[in-house]
């Protein structure tokens, strides 16, 4: 966004930054309404992205009540601090493609209802839903994007193509070549975080509000050929798979794909990077991150 001229505070628990400056000013906790009062005060965006929350999915089963204290109140306490303060902030909430949850349709659409499986999921439909309230009681200016899987060089290996790319990474040069998952014959729709950022822009400049958009590539690919393109760029043809029990999820739906034509066809947007190019960068990031871990 700094490319557009525009100034750009990014606000998280541990460090703030300024136009890529680091400023101490602006750390706040979303839970922290007095503060975060106190920034938007000071600051008065025309915009606001809102990313606050716990991402892992897993982590949510083991602390409910963290993941909605943090998703769901520090939802509230954002849309409360917009209208006390009668800011006009066009708000975008990034909310989840998994609160479709165990919806079994392959392809869907931002009509589908909610159906969420974890207090993650359901923490992210809560807020949804107070969004919208928000923008009908209020006249909150709120758009809600909804992504789908999306990864990128330097996300944790919790998730699933940074894990992939990490173990490929380390067995370079190594005689040990198992690659260690659970189930690898799901098809999910991935993007790369780097297209993502730019539907968000392009959301927030463009997206309507009260409404509600995908984010998505529109098509699926297999965590298997996952696997298969990150040896490839890795040169290993030969090498073992051990499916962990104790990673393989029940009832994991099949296939899913997000239909993204609404914002498409509002916005123009389409996403640039192949998954061949992504998984290439994932890849030699963490190939760069060993060989400096060596020396």
């Amino acid at each position: 966004m700094m490319k557009q001229n525009m100034e750009v505070l990014g606000i998280a628990r541990s460090e703030a930054f300024y136009n890529e400056r680091k400023n101490d000013d602006f750390k706040c906790d979303i839970l922290d309404k007095a503060k975060l009062k106190e920034i938007l005060t000071s600051y008065s965006p025309d915009y606001i992205v809102h990313l606050a929350g716990p991402a892992f999915i897993p982590d949510s089963f083991i602390n409910p009540l963290k993941t909605y204290e943090i998703i769901f109140n520090g939802t509230l306490n954002l849309l409360e601090c917009v209208k006390e303060l009668k800011l006009n902030s066009k708000i975008l909430y990034v909310s989840s493609a998994d609160v479709y949850g165990g919806n079994n349709n392959s392809v869907l659409v931002e009509t589908e209802h909610y159906d969420p499986k974890s207090p993650y999921s359901a923490a992210k439909a809560c807020s949804e839903l107070l969004c919208r309230q928000f923008t009908n009681s209020y006249g909150l200016n709120t758009v809600i994007a909804r992504p789908f899987n999306h990864t990128g060089p330097g996300q944790s290996i919790d998730f699933v193509c940074s894990s992939f790319a990490h173990q490929v990474a380390t067995m370079v040069g190594q005689n040990e070549k198992i690659l260690r998952t659970g189930n690898i014959d799901v098809k999910r729709d991935f993007l790369d975080v780097r297209d993502v950022v730019e539907a968000y822009i392009r959301l927030l400049m463009l997206g309507v509000n009260g409404e509600t958009y995908n984010v998505s590539s529109g098509k699926a690919i297999s965590l298997r050929d996952i696997i298969e393109i990150l040896f490839r760029e890795a040169n290993i043809n030969k090498y073992e798979i051990y499916i962990d029990p104790q990673k393989v999820r029940n009832n994991d739906i099949p296939v899913r794909i997000g239909e993204s034509s609404k914002l498409r066809q509002l916005t123009g947007w389409f996403p640039k990077y192949s998954i061949e190019q992504t998984l290439a960068d994932i890849f030699h990031y963490w190939k760069e991150k060993s060989l400096h871990a060596d020396r």
